[in-house]
């Protein structure tokens, strides 16, 4: 991720240092807000949210409305639980048994197995890294937390390390 060559990286420096004519001096708070926004999206990813009822009895002849998606369905533990497919289901019928077998695949491949959670570890400045079990949609998820613990991880060594030269020193250009 080599993000001080992206030419529109936001505020990379004090004076947006894409070219290198700017300030050596990372913006910071700029960079602390970046990741904080990919961390607010990736919850949206993670999180699982209430399974709601298929069927609602009814009066016969009334129509009820449809429900709603909960804000934030499509996480990737509302997938696992709600699109996972069991042998069981399809009995012995040759096609049926055939169509479980290639959607499986694609859904091992697509979405996978696995938990999503935090590692314990909370020495890297971003906090604990996420593990998010197998699968492509596990992968981009797993990549975007990654993404901003190196953000994160960026401004905690330039800040270490403005503090061991001695951040009141005067400055060279």
């Amino acid at each position: 991720m080599a993000l001080e060559y992206d030419p529109d990286w936001p505020g990379l420096t004090d004076k947006n240092d894409a070219s290198g004519s700017g300030s050596p001096e990372l913006n910071r708070p700029e960079i602390k807000r970046i990741a904080g926004n990919l961390r607010t999206a990736l919850d949206a990813l993670i999180t699982a949210t209430t399974p709601q009822p298929c069927l609602v009895p009814s009066p016969p002849g009334e129509t009820r409305p449809l429900a709603v998606l909960p804000a934030g369905a499509g996480s990737l533990p509302d997938l696992r639980r709600e699109c996972g497919l069991a042998a069981a289901r399809y009995g012995s019928w040759r096609a049926a048994q055939s169509f479980y077998s290639a959607a499986n695949v694609a859904f091992n491949q697509l979405v996978g197995e696995g938990t999503v959670k935090r590692d314990g570890d909370s020495r890297s400045p971003g906090g604990e890294s996420l593990q998010a079990g197998t699968g492509a949609y596990a992968a981009l998820v797993t990549q975007a937390d990654a993404a901003a613990q190196t953000l994160l991880a960026m401004v905690d060594s330039y800040d270490r390390a403005e503090q061991a030269n001695g951040a009141d020193a005067p400055r060279e250009a």
